[in-house]
Formats: C-alpha cells, structure tokens, sequence
C-alpha cells in the first residue's frame, strides 16, 4: 500500500484519493467466488452533473496509460506536473 500511494501521490503531483474496500458479505456463508480487494480512487478530476446524479465518476484517463505513469514513478520526487495523467484531470 505504502509504495502504491507513494506513486500515486509522486505521479499525480498530491491528488486527494479515496480508498474503497471491497469484501464478501457478511450475511451468508462463505461463497468461493468474492475476494477483497482494495480499490484507490484518485480526485483528478471536478464533480459535474453525472457525477452527482448518479455517485459514480468518469475516469478520463485509460487504465494502461494509467498503469504505465505509475511503472515508470519511482515515487521519490514528489512533482511531476508535466505527466500526462495529471494533465488530463486538468482539462475536465
């Protein structure tokens, strides 16, 4: 988690982010198919209409452009205002 989130904040320039975790239920036996799973959600871009009607948010950005910002990060610098993720937040 801590290398993660030490990539993201580096890639992203300090975005605020959410952690969501998911998990089976809790009211049924076990079932073979659930895992948990932690899921981080980065503010990159503003809340507008579909966003709030509807909870969920539009990620601007394709999960292997995504991917390869955060391969390439090695999370020591703390500004990369030039990366093409955090630019694409900016224009929404």
């Amino acid at each position: 988690m801590r290398r993660v989130t030490r990539k993201i904040e580096t890639a992203l320039d300090r975005p605020a982010y959410n952690y969501i975790v998911h998990t089976a239920p809790f009211d049924t036996k076990e079932l073979g198919h659930y895992h948990w799973h932690i899921e981080i959600i980065p503010r990159l871009t503003k809340m507008a209409g579909f966003e709030w009607g509807s909870g969920f948010y539009i990620n601007p950005v394709p999960p292997e452009d995504a991917a390869a910002v955060l391969r390439e990060t090695d999370g020591e610098q703390l500004t990369a205002k030039d990366n093409p993720v955090r630019k694409a937040g900016k224009d929404k």
